[in-house]
């Protein structure tokens, strides 16, 4: 499996940036992601009546609809979590920010080189504006070219 950390200032396009590199990396295999939030916003009927049964005190939780599933928990390690995404056969794995993390990652803004740290490729996006094929492309071919997560 493939790991790389998007990493950037709030409003830098990080998640446009990951649909893009999610739909691109689909043609080379199955594609998982990890976000980090300050606060989890579960805004879908399904995870906000599942939540309900985690805050009452239920240590795991799945919901599921006929679309999709969701599963809620206590914190977790970010390495547990991608121990976990491993063991479900996930050829690639796209982690929003984790800044401080070891991963190798993309920044989207100018953070300084004490910030964040394995800053291996830098993007430059302008706000609003349509991310251009030809940076996809140049970050797909980086995250193929990566080494197996260890």
């Amino acid at each position: 499996m493939k790991v790389i950390s998007i990493v950037g200032k709030q409003k830098t396009g990080k998640t446009s940036l990951i649909e893009r590199l999610i739909a691109s990396l689909k043609h080379y295999g199955t594609v998982g992601c990890i976000k980090h939030a300050q606060e989890l916003e579960l805004a879908m009927p399904i995870a906000r009546d599942t939540d309900r049964f985690f805050t009452a005190g239920a240590d795991v939780v799945v919901g599921v609809s006929g679309e999709r599933s969701i599963k809620l928990s206590g914190p977790r390690d970010l390495t547990d979590l991608i121990e976990e995404m491993a063991r479900s056969d996930i050829s690639f794995l796209l982690v929003e920010g984790f800044k401080s993390s070891a991963l190798p990652k993309i920044a989207l803004s100018d953070y300084l080189p004490h910030e964040v740290r394995n800053v291996r490729k830098r993007v430059e996006l302008k706000s609003g504006t349509e991310i251009p094929d030809t940076v996809v492309k140049e970050l797909v071919e980086f995250i193929l070219a990566l080494d197996e997560y260890a």
